[in-house]
């Protein structure tokens, strides 16, 4: 098969607005925006940011002007004072703030403003103008200015909280960390807490850079806490002195211990059992070592006698995720019945509560109540529990219609009016930011309203993020769109994967953005990577696409869908580790299955070790359930051969 080339939609747009520019150049002297037709508008928004682009200021002026009326005019002072504002003075900064400090882009130009001003170290307009927030390398440059005007007394009040962090700061801060240093504001013991920090999250380097600071007696724990860091089997050679030095000897202490429980816990035991005993340890410290080495055990296999009934609320939780992943049902009954009851009542918990009792106790009423009260939920969970005990799936939708004066209301609020035009410009990115402000200011019908007006226009991505975020969760409608609906269908003949599941891991991967475009370069409804893109057509015997082919919906589920076939194959036609290899790669999960065999699959779903992947897959087994109702063509959660992993 021979793809016939596609370019994105934002590349159509602009060649849409190439032709009709003809049109507009040959209406003679520009006239009011009321003149022109929306489309008219539209272009000629356009062909403004280009002439801006170009650097044909006249010609943007007059394209401006004659958009007087038009929703995204403020975007246009936007770009033209982002486009020069190196040189944009500390008036006209604040004349766009009075005026359009309403836009999402309204603070994030002023910041970078302001960052302009530090980098060229004009220390009075920055104190002038500045307002605090959370941007870290914006405040460095405040304090800096601080220091420059001879304010250091405040200056240097601000720096320690900026510095002591586990990670390294933006460039901005570093003279304004050498000049706090060289001023005698650096103690040993904020380079100790940074210390700490940095090795809690794994930032090798900056604990390497740390080490050079320290002089006196805590050089001696900061390099050991550095070196059980690196090898934590050197925790069982310390020995704890009295004094002021047993403070940090213990953190050296626990800090090596819970690394070395994840590598070896029966060597972490022993290694505990020398300081068990010692009065050392304050009993929180105690508690804490002992519940992450009895976790440790408990992910092994092992439930050591003695173990207490009380914890902490996450150790208790550990413990149970430890018993359901190696199957030890009785102690996963134990631990589940001893959650707090909020964690306990959550759908995961009442589910595996449910599998438990099953497996423990023959003929379980509990569990059956259990399962039949989870049942009537509509997710992942809710959907196993309705498998254990039959019971029908419930799809539970309750749509909402609101009425066309309704829409037409809310389509007048500026807000939604210029997120409707960015997005018909094709500016996702300033539409979604419009979306996130207005969100929080809506009421609950006002919330259903928005979604419904980002589905009408076609913007589907936004209007299941609207019905998330909004917890619209009985507005299926708009959570589970079926677009598409005949390439859905051919991609599903040719390649015999479902149809439910196409769907399934097209929402969860683009939410039906055609367009999208990962961190990782991974493109379209299907989000498939260029080589991998590449290799499934070669596979299959089709022409090998073009980057743009990927933001063509048929040829991106084409791909897409081949690519899953060749996965189901792979696994066996096993749904959940073809959808996990999908997200996190087939060598992966080979290896995660390589350590699994035999196991119970909703059990190795529960314990797939990369959190993404691990919701990735129960996402996309849950919404195949709601397509498959949608369509008619339901299979069960779990099918017989996919009970367990190969």
């Amino acid at each position: 098969m021979q793809f016939r080339s596609r370019v994105a939609c934002p590349l159509l747009l602009r060649s849409v607005i190439a032709l009709a520019s003809m049109t507009l150049l040959t209406a003679g002297i520009p006239g009011a925006a009321a003149e022109d037709s929306l489309y008219q508008q539209r272009v000629l928004y356009r062909q403004a940011l280009d002439h801006l682009t170009a650097g044909r200021t006249d010609a943007f002026r007059v394209a401006s002007r004659r958009l007087a009326s038009y929703p995204l005019r403020p975007y246009l002072d936007y770009y033209d004072l982002q486009s020069r504002l190196s040189l944009v003075s500390d008036t006209e900064m604040a004349r766009f703030q009075a005026a359009h400090g309403d836009l999402p882009v309204a603070s994030i130009m002023y910041n970078r403003w302001l960052k302009r001003l530090g980098a060229r170290r004009e220390w009075g307009r920055l104190r002038a103008n500045y307002q605090p927030g959370n941007d870290v390398e914006l405040n460095c440059y405040y304090l800096r200015a601080l220091h420059a005007l001879g304010d250091t007394q405040a200056a240097w009040q601000g720096v320690g909280e900026l510095w002591t962090v586990g990670r390294s700061q933006p460039k901005a801060c570093d003279p304004l960390f050498d000049l706090w240093i060289e001023a005698g504001q650096l103690t040993e013991n904020r380079v100790w807490s940074r210390m700490q920090l940095a090795l809690d999250d794994n930032e090798t380097r900056l604990a390497r850079y740390l080490l050079r600071f320290f002089k006196g007696p805590l050089r001696r724990w900061a390099q050991a806490l550095y070196d059980v860091h690196a090898d934590p089997a050197q925790v069982s050679q310390i020995q704890l002195p009295d004094g002021a030095e047993a403070e940090p000897a213990r953190v050296v202490v626990v800090h090596g211990l819970k690394r070395l429980a994840r590598r070896d816990p029966d060597a972490a035991w022993r290694a505990w059992q020398r300081f068990a005993d010692s009065d050392a340890f304050p009993d929180g410290q105690r508690q804490d070592v002992r519940e992450r080495l009895l976790v440790a055990l408990a992910r092994e296999g092992r439930f050591e006698d003695g173990a207490p009934n009380q914890g902490s609320p996450e150790f208790i939780e550990d413990m149970a995720s430890a018993a359901v992943a190696v199957e030890n049902w009785p102690q996963a009954r134990t631990w589940i019945e001893r959650l707090p009851a909020d964690a306990l009542n959550s759908h995961r918990w009442q589910y595996w509560l449910a599998r438990a009792l099953a497996r423990t106790t023959l003929n379980s009423e509990r569990a059956r109540l259990t399962y039949r009260a989870l049942a009537q939920a509509r997710d992942y969970y809710g959907f196993l529990a309705a498998e254990q005990v039959g019971a029908p799936l419930r799809l539970n939708g309750a749509e909402q219609r609101p009425s066309a004066a309704e829409l037409d209301a809310l389509r007048s609020r500026p807000e939604i009016t210029r997120a409707l035009e960015l997005y018909a410009v094709g500016d996702l990115i300033n539409a979604r930011r419009e979306w996130l402000q207005l969100l929080p200011t809506l009421s609950d019908s006002e919330q259903v309203q928005a979604a419904q007006l980002a589905q009408q226009v076609g913007w589907l991505s936004e209007s299941i993020r609207l019905a998330n975020e909004a917890d619209l969760r009985d507005q299926l409608d708009l959570r589970f769109p079926m677009p598409y609906t005949d390439v859905y269908q051919r991609v599903s003949h040719v390649t015999t994967v479902p149809q439910a599941f196409l769907l399934a891991i097209t929402r969860q991967e683009s939410i039906f953005d055609p367009r999208a475009r990962s961190s990782a370069n991974a493109r379209g409804l299907m989000q498939l990577l260029p080589t991998t893109a590449t290799g499934v057509a070669r596979r299959v015997g089709l022409t090998p696409p073009e980057i743009t082919d990927l933001y063509n919906p048929a040829t991106n589920v084409e791909l897409g869908g081949h690519y899953l076939a060749w996965l189901l194959e792979r696994y066996g036609s096993r749904r959940p580790l073809a959808a996990a290899a999908y997200n996190a790669g087939e060598n992966r999960v080979d290896g995660w299955i390589a350590q699994a065999s035999g196991r119970a699959m909703d059990v190795w779903i529960e314990t797939i070790p990369f959190r993404e992947t691990r919701n990735y897959v129960k996402n996309v087994l849950a919404f195949a359930q709601v397509y498959g109702q949608l369509l008619g063509d339901s299979p069960p959660m779990l099918q017989v051969h996919e009970a367990t992993v190969p």
